[in-house]
């Protein structure tokens, strides 16, 4: 096959697992004797300012060049102009902060939490504090708030006003209702309605004030919510706003709701996105839309860069099969995109990495399958990988080594591991802390205990595998985890967050790692592992046989062969009987 993939950026030397796994998956493909070409930037590092938006280098050397066996097509980009990126970003975040206000954002999510034990104080209120007789929560002048349950007959709240006045509830669908408020007297408020499984309540005041030395515009302080069903009283969490629902809900519900969001946004948000995220690339984009035609798939890659739906309509306007290679983040709004989701609507298959996220994809829609990526696995048992190396060279040896391996930004977990280590400390325990990866967000990082060694040489960061004790990897947006499978090459456990569906793809819990909700359990299940060196190795033994097993390459490149005969076959327009039978 004739396979050309469009990407944001390729080579040996860029950091980043996804990066990692479609260059090793390219160089297999040719190995197959398949014709594989790249069309991407010549970028290395692209980096995220402070503003939002990305910039990118110019790195790699301009045309075309061969990297085993596998031909890439290098083309520059154009960066965005500061003033306008940050402009083009604020307006951006002012338009999803509209959305999730939005009647429309209410009525999806309600949709989604149909007849499920979930809520969420959605928007337009303060952050819950706490009280010297309990919790409280603040409303503007309007607020949000949705919950979904098993046949909820009512909602009760204790309402405080900071003045006289009232207070109207509305629920769509269900009723209204209007309350008179006296200044400084709390006051139970009950709303009863036919039975439902979803309710999005909105909670409206006259005006908002601002207390004295207090900067927020305050609306009415709720110190507690109570949905009755079937007989029984529920209460909700206060603290459950918008972003602990992102990160802690089920997935699918995650997925309804923003995917529906998407749909109904402007298109003209497209091109600003495009815009900040890049790359922005004339040059490649004219050649991806005449080189397509060129062969028999085109791969693209990935959500939220501009190549996968550049790929798309390279595709579509040659007429060729397109394979999706998104690289997903279930929980990460900047992933769905309306033009996202037409390239993986419109894809032949969308490979998903992980089963858990491939049952998602399917749910939306997508021709989702799980091969995934594979690991060399002749690496991990050269004989010159030194554990004890490492401890020496760092100071490590006889105090207990929790790893983290990564690119070092907020958004794989490197702030909640160093938490982590802080509560095993804080409990006696003399662990260290080394962190390995690239720096993104070139923020301050120390603390007792806490080792950031930046990137390191492919053969010390074998040594640190295998010196560490548990692996801890608390990111929450993954598509597929790689650094797990290589833990697990030398035989240690691995600790991965519970609500990153690829991490739940991958640990099978309590018997190769553990799956944490938050940094107590996180720093009990590193405590347990530590006193018991026995568990933690028959954990990592497991891991490491079943990655031995399922995640050789030759094995995967085959069933990934396999899948990409069975699109192109698809793609066929079928010949009619009349023609075979003159043929």
């Amino acid at each position: 096959m004739r396979i050309m993939l469009v990407t944001y950026r390729y080579g040996r030397n860029i950091a980043g697992g996804g990066e990692r796994y479609l260059r090793e998956l390219m160089i297999r493909l040719a190995r197959k004797g398949h014709q594989v070409d790249v069309y991407t930037t010549r970028s290395q590092r692209m980096i995220q300012t402070p503003f939002g938006y990305l910039v990118w280098d110019n790195f790699m050397p301009p045309g075309r060049q061969e990297d085993e066996g596998v031909g890439i097509h290098r083309y520059e980009v154009r960066n965005p102009r500061p003033r306008r990126a940050r402009s083009v970003m604020a307006d951006i975040r002012e338009m999803h902060e509209r959305e999730r206000e939005s009647p429309i954002f209410a009525a999806l999510l309600a949709q989604a939490l149909e007849g499920r034990d979930e809520h969420c104080f959605l928007s337009g209120w303060h952050e819950r504090e706490l009280w010297e007789d309990g919790p409280a929560r603040w409303t503007r002048k309007s607020a949000r708030l949705v919950a979904g349950g098993e046949a909820m007959t009512s909602l009760e709240l204790d309402a405080y006003s900071y003045l006289d006045g009232h207070l109207l509830v509305e629920i769509p669908g269900k009723g209204s209702w209007e309350f008179e408020l006296e200044k400084g007297r709390p006051r139970k408020l009950r709303m009863d309605f036919a039975p439902s499984g979803s309710a999005a309540v909105n909670l409206v005041v006259p005006r908002a004030v601002r207390p004295m030395e207090d900067m927020r515009e305050v609306g009415i302080a709720v110190r507690r919510v109570v949905v009755t069903e079937d007989g029984r009283e529920r209460s909700l969490e206060l603290d459950r706003g918008w972003k602990e629902f992102l990160d802690t809900a089920p997935e699918v519900v995650v997925g309804e709701v923003l995917w529906g969001m998407s749909e109904s946004r402007p298109r003209r948000y497209a091109r600003r996105h495009h815009y900040v995220m890049g790359p922005r690339s004339p040059h490649l984009e004219k050649q991806a839309l005449t080189a397509a035609r060129d062969y028999d798939l085109v791969f693209g890659s990935m959500a939220p860069m501009s190549t996968l739906d550049l790929a798309w309509r390279a595709a579509r306007h040659a007429g060729k099969p397109f394979v999706a290679f998104p690289l997903f983040h279930t929980r990460d709004p900047n992933h769905y995109w309306a033009h996202f989701k037409d390239a993986l609507e419109g894809a032949g298959g969308v490979e998903a990495n992980s089963r858990v996220i491939e049952e998602l994809m399917c749910g939306w829609g997508f021709n989702a399958f799980a091969v995934g990526p594979g690991y060399g696995l002749e690496e991990f048992s050269a004989p010159d990988i030194d554990g004890e190396a490492f401890r020496r060279e760092f100071g490590f040896t006889g105090r207990p080594v929790l790893l983290w391996v990564g690119r070092k930004n907020v958004y794989k977990g490197y702030r909640e591991a160093m938490a982590v280590l802080q509560s095993v400390r804080g409990k006696g325990c003399p662990a260290v802390l080394a962190m390995i990866g690239p720096d993104e967000d070139n923020l301050p990082v120390g603390g007792e205990g806490i080792y950031y060694l930046g990137a390191l040489p492919r053969k010390k960061l074998l040594d640190a595998f295998d010196a560490c004790d548990v692996f801890l990897f608390p990111s929450l947006h993954e598509s597929f985890c790689l650094v797990f499978g290589e833990a697990w090459l030398r035989g240690r456990p691995v600790l991965g967050n519970a609500y990153c569906a690829a991490a739940r793809g991958l640990i099978e819990h309590g018997m190769d790692g553990y799956l944490c909700t938050d940094i107590e359990d996180y720093g009990s299940r590193v405590l347990e592992l530590i006193n018991d060196p026995a568990l933690a190795r028959r954990m990592g033994e497991r891991g490491k046989e079943k990655v031995l097993r399922t995640r050789g390459w030759d094995p995967l490149v085959d069933e990934l062969e396999s899948k990409l005969e069975q699109i192109t076959t698809a793609s066929k327009p079928e010949v009619p009987n009349s023609l075979r039978s003159e043929a």
